[in-house]
């Protein structure tokens, strides 16, 4: 298994999130302005040549200006220190089917931190599925939030992790 990361292909990080979140799981705003905008980081995961799986980061900021009717994170202690564009959000973390269950969204995860720091990002939080806790928590993430069910009725929480 040789996986590749990518950070520049934005429709092989839409091709996952197509088939996982809303063909597979239904899903009807998959896509917004935040997908476009020039600070997002689309992360893509190929393993041996072939897309396995993605994940999406930008700045905290774009998220209140182009999508105000997203859920908004809370305020954490992780907060203290970082200034305003130093806080990223993390998402769209999917993994085709045909992949799952190798431990692969971990090295999406991770990739995605690291993604993150280049860029300049000094904390990262994410409204996970509520699911998926033990594997955000796995990479070092602290949940932030109660759950709540402010994405299209499913149940998330929010997590966060200084970089």
């Amino acid at each position: 298994m040789s996986p590749q990361i990518k950070t520049d292909a934005r429709d092989d990080a839409f091709a996952v999130r197509r088939a996982v979140f809303m063909d597979e799981q239904g899903y009807e705003n998959e896509f917004d302005g935040i997908d476009d905008n020039p600070s997002c980081v689309h992360v893509t995961l190929y393993i041996d040549g072939e897309l396995a799986g993605c994940s999406r980061l930008f700045p905290e900021q774009i998220e209140r200006a182009l999508a105000p009717e997203s859920p908004q994170s809370p305020t954490c202690i992780f907060d203290e220190g970082v200034t305003a564009g130093e806080t990223y959000l993390l998402g769209r973390v999917a993994v085709m089917p045909a992949f799952r269950r190798r431990g692969l969204a971990s090295v999406i995860i991770a990739a995605s931190d690291e993604a993150a720091r280049e860029v300049g990002a000094k904390l990262v939080k994410l409204h996970a599925q509520e699911y998926a806790h033990d594997l955000y928590a796995k990479q070092g993430y602290t949940r932030i939030s109660d759950v709540d069910y402010e994405d299209e009725g499913q149940p998330h929480l929010w997590m966060a992790k200084r970089l």
